[in-house]
């Protein structure tokens, strides 16, 4: 099956498109790789110290050999107080999958935090970001739930995003699964309506 990356990818708004492209030749495909590049390792290195520090192990050690960047362990360090939140950790790094929609994907967290049955999702950013900034991180929560309440008969109605922005600053967005179900059916189809399209397309 196909991952919800790649059909949310496949399925963005073209305006959004749009805006990315302004900003790479802004500064340059080059510079724009490289800045992209360092974004990931940030992202994937801060959601490796939360998976350490939600097992007990030693969130400091190091990462392939090097020393914690500086500034991905105070992004870590500005998530903590909204990890000692979670109540019970079922899974990190959950491999899903969903026949309703036909999707694919690997969740970050399924816990209980504060108390409730939740997907969380960790995120980096540049800047500061607001709840239109972030459609497609809910409908990509919404997704897992689905697939998560599928496979394992659980009834996960919310979804969390911790995100840390370069500020240092540490954003929670709660997000109520159900309002997002709608967007994700559309675009799960309009992606599966364009696969075919595309293999009449070669038969013809």
């Amino acid at each position: 099956m196909p991952s919800i990356t790649t059909i949310l990818g496949f399925t963005e708004a073209p305006e959004k498109k749009a805006s990315l492209e302004k900003w790479r030749e802004s500064l340059g495909h080059t510079k724009a790789a490289e800045v992209s590049r360092t974004a990931i390792e940030r992202g994937t290195n801060v959601h490796l110290l939360c998976e350490r520090y939600l097992k007990g192990e030693q969130v400091d050690a190091p990462i392939n050999g090097h020393p914690v960047p500086g500034p991905d362990l105070q992004s870590f360090n500005a998530l903590k107080l909204k990890l000692s939140k979670i109540d019970e950790v079922w899974g990190q790094e959950v491999a899903l999958y969903s026949q309703e929609v036909q999707l694919a994907g690997r969740c970050d967290l399924a816990c209980v935090y504060k108390g409730r049955p939740t997907i969380i999702d960790f995120k980096t950013a540049a800047r500061v970001k607001r709840h239109d900034d972030i459609i497609d991180y809910k409908v990509q929560l919404c997704f897992y739930a689905l697939a998560h309440n599928e496979l394992f008969e659980t009834d996960i109605q919310e979804g969390v995003i911790l995100m840390v922005a370069d500020t240092g600053f540490p954003l929670e967005f709660q997000v109520k699964l159900c309002d997002h179900l709608p967007e994700l059916k559309k675009r799960a189809a309009a992606f599966w309506q364009a696969a075919v399209s595309s293999v009449s397309d070669l038969v013809l």
